[in-house]
């Protein structure tokens, strides 16, 4: 299993750290599988990014607030998503904007659903490690946002105004910048 032995426990701690109000540590809880990272690296060098390590690390407060404060399941609820997700039998999304891992084998949740847990990870925030930003059981019946797919243009993230006067200050403040 991707987890390291103490992965899920230092998860639960971010968690609960974050419940409480304070700032948790980033921490190391996982890798990739040699054939994860494989294909994850193929993809970004492709697209122009760097490589990144196989180790996968753990901030919590994106996730602890988007599934236990806005989708209201617990933190052992959560865990069982992230343990499930981070499976050695999960293939790899590296589609832009993020990079996805889904277990293609469904479990059964809290409800009895079947369900796809998938975890997606933020990758340039702690290059050259991915940070797991989030986890979705797809087939729990809330509603999910559709994956945008952008091509190697549109990751760019600088985006040229589009008003006259953004442009001109935008210029500005760059010529400024520059001396």
């Amino acid at each position: 299993m991707p987890l390291y032995a103490d992965g899920l426990r230092k998860i639960r701690r971010n968690l609960l750290q974050v419940q409480s109000g304070q700032k948790p540590w980033v921490a190391k809880v996982g890798f990739f599988t040699p054939e994860q990272i494989a294909r994850i690296n193929e993809a970004r060098t492709s697209m122009g990014f760097p490589a990144l390590r196989p180790e996968i690390l753990f901030h919590g407060s994106h996730l602890y607030n988007s599934r236990c404060i806005k989708d209201r399941y617990t933190i052992d609820q959560v865990l069982e998503q992230i343990q499930s997700a981070l499976s050695d039998a999960s293939v790899v999304d590296p589609s832009p904007p993020s990079v996805v891992i889904r277990n293609p084998n469904k479990r059964t949740d809290h409800n009895g659903k079947l369900v796809n847990d998938e975890a997606v990870f933020e990758c340039t925030g702690r290059e050259p490690y991915a940070d797991l930003y989030s986890v979705v059981p797809d087939g729990d019946g809330l509603k999910q946002k559709p994956k945008k797919t952008i091509g190697p243009r549109e990751a760019w993230p600088y985006q040229e105004p589009k008003d006259v006067y953004a442009r001109v200050a935008s210029s500005f403040l760059t010529s400024t910048l520059r001396h």
